[in-house]
């Protein structure tokens, strides 16, 4: 959503990385990253580009509303917090519905991991990633990444599985 015009209806100041939510404080929305406070540009002149997330492990029923309840209370979400009375509705500019997402770690998650581990070693070649593994953070998906790169390019190079129409695996 695109925000209000900063300093009459904002009632902080409006560049920001963003917040998180607490449940604790009865607001339905999870958190607020403010897109064009990050990366300039991405709104008009006088204007805020918001990305509101909602919903969660914690708030099922999330997927059994209209794209526009969620627009609804997401702008409600964003008065309560951000916004100055009377300040108006917030623009709409898109809404995007994950049936899943952030995985969560639930208990016996390190058993998951411990047992993934033991299949890795039991079939060599055999790599398994994703961010159930190392935690939801960019950076850290985007590290684990680089390091399994690094694993599977040692492994094909010792293996002699390199083959000539990957040179830069030799490399590795």
């Amino acid at each position: 959503m695109l925000g209000a015009k900063p300093g009459l209806t904002w009632l902080i100041a409006a560049r920001r990385f963003g917040h998180l939510l607490p449940r604790k404080m009865g607001i339905r929305s999870l958190g607020t990253i403010w897109s064009s406070s990050l990366f300039p540009g991405r709104a008009p002149e006088e204007w805020e580009l918001l990305l509101t997330y909602i919903g969660g492990a914690r708030d099922k029923g999330i997927r059994d509303l209209t794209v526009d309840q969620i627009v609804e209370q997401v702008d409600a979400d964003n008065h309560k917090i951000l916004l100055k009375e009377g300040a108006p509705a917030g623009k709409f500019v898109g809404c995007k519905v994950w049936q899943y997402a952030i995985p969560q770690y639930t208990k016996g998650h390190l058993d998951i991991l411990n047992a993934i581990a033991e299949d890795e070693k039991a079939a060599p070649g055999f790599f398994m990633g994703g961010n159930y593994r190392t935690g939801v953070a960019f950076g850290d998906c985007v590290q684990f990444g680089m390091d399994e790169a690094k694993k599977v390019a040692t492994y094909l190079k010792e293996s002699g599985k390199v083959s000539a129409a990957a040179p830069e695996l030799a490399k590795a």
